[in-house]
């Protein structure tokens, strides 16, 4: 089958869309023919497909650059009159995931194409279409409104999980904390980052710093380089994530990679679509979630931080319980029902 995969990544809205449809592209892609349809601005006229790339406007580079480096072709449309655009694509499947959709869209897409999926975390529509999927811990609490044939894949069940991180080894929790993890996502247009730099760089850990694709705070951050704070550009997450004791991270699916490797983790929301799964998770005893970003300070993460150092048996507690979550089969389930229907 021809498989499209509808998503994007960029400086504003990061790349949490491309991350994930990634691992489930790879998946599909082992029999099937998978592509990806990512937005532009319309001002890009190449005279080659690498050219067009590498003049995006940077609202949605970093995506498409991604997705043709992981080897998956991308056909690229104007970011208006979708609908039109997607009508000159032949595929048997389409697969959204963006949240740039309302139920005109779903309706328009399930007459072009045989099948249609989409990848949710926010509930807000009637969903038109053949397959609806949501990884997230939450998923079961909501009360979707479908069409009636529409299969719901909902749960950590359908966690789409990067090959690496399955069956991670159970983690060594040291009796104290040294190496602490510190990830927003690919992209920091709130300057998070920073934020926290400020509030922890006199604490006594070494910081491993995650300086996603869409970060254009760089240079903002050079001055709480040293020893104790380390950046790193195209992190490993796996080897970084295995190397640290606990870490501070956004609630969104990185979550559940640090859940798969057995590290305690202090949440921080960053997005409206990360509430439900933020409140789920710790209410599950798996993150410590401190709140929304721009409610935060530096005495909650700093006292945050050394409650969870001084409380060896709690972070073993939130090790073990994050790593029964998941076991890493989200993606072939997710394809064996696509296309077994």
């Amino acid at each position: 089958m021809r498989i499209a995969i509808r998503a994007d990544g960029g400086l504003q809205m990061g790349m949490g869309h491309i991350m994930r449809t990634l691992v489930l592209a790879k998946e599909l892609s082992k029999k099937n023919e998978v592509f990806y349809i990512c937005r532009k601005t319309g001002n890009e006229n190449t005279s080659t497909e690498a050219d067009t790339y590498k003049k995006l406007d940077e609202k949605y580079k970093s995506g498409v650059m991604k997705v043709s480096n992981e080897g998956f072709k991308v056909v690229l449309i104007s970011e208006n009159n979708i609908i039109e655009e997607l009508k000159k694509i032949q595929a048997d499947i389409l697969i959204t995931d963006s949240y740039d959709v309302n139920e005109d869209y779903f309706k328009g897409t399930k007459k072009i194409f045989f099948k249609t999926a989409y990848i949710d975390d926010m509930n807000l529509h009637y969903f038109d279409v053949d397959f609806l999927i949501n990884q997230n811990v939450n998923a079961q609490d909501f009360k979707y409104k479908t069409s009636e044939n529409a299969k719901l894949l909902l749960g950590s069940n359908y966690v789409m999980l990067r090959s690496e991180f399955i069956n991670s080894k159970n983690k060594i929790i040291n009796k104290k904390i040294k190496d602490i993890l510190i990830t927003v996502g690919g992209g920091d247009p709130d300057y998070i980052t920073e934020k926290l730099l400020s509030f922890v760089k006199n604490l006594d850990y070494t910081f491993h710093i995650v300086i996603g694709p869409c970060f254009d705070s760089i240079e903002k951050l050079r001055k709480f380089e040293s020893k104790k704070v380390k950046f790193y550009f195209n992190a490993n997450m796996y080897e970084l994530m295995q190397l640290c004791d606990i870490g501070i991270s956004a609630c969104g699916s990185t979550l559940y990679e640090l859940a798969s490797c057995g590290i305690p983790t202090i949440g921080i929301i960053t997005a409206d679509n990360q509430q439900g799964m933020a409140a789920k998770m710790n209410d599950l005893g798996i993150i410590i979630n401190i709140g929304w970003h721009n409610n935060l300070s530096k005495n909650i993460l700093v006292e945050s931080i050394k409650s969870i150092d001084d409380n060896c048996s709690e972070r073993l507690k939130m090790s073990l319980k994050s790593q029964k979550i998941i076991d890493g089969k989200g993606p072939k389930r997710i394809s064996n029902i696509i296309m077994a229907q």
